[in-house]
């Protein structure tokens, strides 16, 4: 058993929406059946038990240190390709994840342009610019060649249906009210719960970035009121925020994206 080489593929997994945290617990219960215990990492015993769920990320990654990334990020598409072909996942469905996938690779790898480029095609398609078949056809054919990777790792583990249940369009207007924010918790869980964040959201900037980068899609329009009570009890906060929501606009220059924060006397526009 690769113990490292599964911790960075359940890593990928759990990042995208592939896998939960149940599959997590699960795989760490079966570990801990499987090898003695002098030779089972602390990590696994505390995924084992774990509560929180945003500390998953964490033990995975102190787990997969050194573990070739390239092959795990393969067997994951082919893990995804038994999905679709199985039926677990629609088409749309696959295409989310595949979308997320190309968030979460770097930013140089081949795989960034030509996922959010094949996801793109279909999305395009499926809201009638563009032929859907083809489109299906691009994503078939990527997956297939990954179909072989899927043998690397135990298809025991693989997902039975869909880990999210529906996935929700994008929204065109949401309003953020921050004028009761008194610490950075208080915000971070406005975004969570107005953004719909999933329950792993670290609550932090980074894996904010994360999560509006590869995990869900941002409204066509924020507004966010209270901006000045913001940026006076929390100066550094509201400048992040500000900071990565404008470098969200930048890299997705091709999608309709606003954001007005509210002043006492009037509304400033990025």
């Amino acid at each position: 058993m690769e113990i490292g080489f599964e911790a960075k593929v359940y890593h990928i997994g759990l990042s995208i929406g592939f896998f939960s945290k149940d599959h997590i617990i699960a795989w760490a219960d079966k570990v801990i059946d499987l090898l003695e215990v002098t030779d089972i990492p602390d990590m696994v015993f505390e995924l084992s038990m774990v509560k929180k769920e945003e500390d998953i990320p964490r033990l995975l990654i102190e787990l997969c240190t050194n573990t070739e990334e390239e092959k795990a990020l393969k067997t994951i598409v082919g893990m995804i390709n038994l999905s679709y072909k199985n039926k677990h996942y629609t088409l749309y469905e696959t295409c989310e994840i595949l979308y997320r996938l190309s968030n979460y690779v770097d930013s140089d790898h081949e795989w960034n342009g030509y996922l959010y480029a094949i996801t793109g095609n279909l999305e395009l398609a499926l809201d009638g610019y563009g032929d859907v078949d083809t489109s299906r056809v691009e994503i078939e054919e990527f997956l297939l060649e990954h179909e072989k990777y899927s043998e690397l790792f135990d298809l025991n583990s693989l997902p039975n249906q869909p880990l999210i249940k529906e996935f929700k369009p994008r929204k065109e207007h949401i309003l953020l009210d921050v004028s009761r924010v008194v610490t950075p918790a208080d915000l971070h869980m406005i975004l969570k719960r107005q953004l719909d964040f999933p329950d792993v959201y670290g609550m932090n900037w980074n894996a904010f970035w994360d999560v509006i980068t590869g995990m869900v899609k941002l409204p066509m329009k924020i507004t966010i009121t209270g901006w000045e009570v913001l940026e006076e009890r929390l100066p550094k906060e509201a400048d992040s925020l500000k900071e990565l929501l404008k470098d969200y606009s930048l890299r997705y220059t091709n999608e309709i994206f606003t954001v007005e924060y509210e002043q006492k006397s009037e509304i400033s526009s990025n």
